[in-house]
């Protein structure tokens, strides 16, 4: 049977819905790509858990025994540096995966996780899930096929936050709005919220230098900004000063 749990003060209010879980799971993870005996055979030993905002699914360190799907909400996974300064990895959304490395290596986890708004999560426990994935190689390849992903992005992370600060912002943007953000209901433009500090954190800058940032591309047209939500209004704008860096950085950005 599913087991339910409630994390922060967030009681459960909602039916228990295996169904819903189940096409969420086929149509937006990994999972839909194994058998309907096995899938239901996963959904029926696998856990779904609530966390409240704020509140640390888990922490670098704790035994990576479980492999966790965002259902719903967003979820920040961050490790705090030798000098006490937060640095955000990764920003997971709706269907992704996240903690996959600990779960198959079964090593400690490598980074917090902590939950940036009300969210749901799915655990499926590594002796529930390896057989799984060993007898159905389909599924296996793309839990790899997200590794690498993961990896890629990380890479250009790293590469990016080499570049001078207009160039760091316009690509962060881009590539968070790519993945987490919104269409708007009109002109196309794209919507991302998240706060400066959480930006900042990201891109590897001062909220003071975000902000400065934000300013100039709102100033140029590129962006508009309202509370924690940012629209980019000229993707194509935006696009053109992430392609073309300063010629002492277009190496590293390349």
């Amino acid at each position: 049977m599913v087991r339910l749990h409630s994390v922060g003060l967030i009681m459960a209010t909602y039916s228990l819905d295996l169904v819903r879980i189940r096409a969420f799971l086929a149509k937006s993870t990994f999972l839909g790509r194994l058998p309907g005996v096995a899938l239901d055979t996963l959904v029926g030993k696998g856990q779904i858990r609530s966390f409240a905002k704020g509140v640390v699914i888990y922490r670098r360190g704790d035994p990576g025994d479980s492999l966790l799907f965002a259902i719903s909400g967003r979820i920040k996974l961050a490790n705090t540096n030798i000098g006490g300064k937060e640095v955000v990895l990764h920003y997971v959304g709706e269907g992704e995966i996240f903690g996959e490395i600990a779960a198959l290596d079964g090593k400690e986890r490598a980074a917090d996780a902590v939950a940036l708004e009300e969210c749901q999560i799915f655990c499926l426990y590594t002796r529930d899930l390896l057989p799984t994935l060993t007898a159905h190689p389909p599924a296996m390849l793309e839990v790899l096929r997200g590794l690498c992903e993961k990896i890629c992005a990380a890479t250009t992370i790293i590469e990016d936050n080499k570049l001078e600060m207009r160039w760091r912002t316009a690509r962060g943007l881009l590539r968070l709005a790519r993945q987490h953000g919104r269409m708007a209901r009109a002109g196309g433009s794209l919507q991302l919220a998240i706060s400066q500090q959480e930006l900042g954190k990201y891109l590897g800058a001062t909220r003071a230098n975000v902000n400065r940032q934000l300013g100039e591309l709102k100033s140029a047209k590129l962006i508009t900004i309202s509370g924690t939500e940012i629209t980019i209004v000229d993707a194509e704008g935006l696009e053109e000063i992430a392609d073309n860096p300063p010629s002492h950085d277009r190496e590293l950005a390349e």
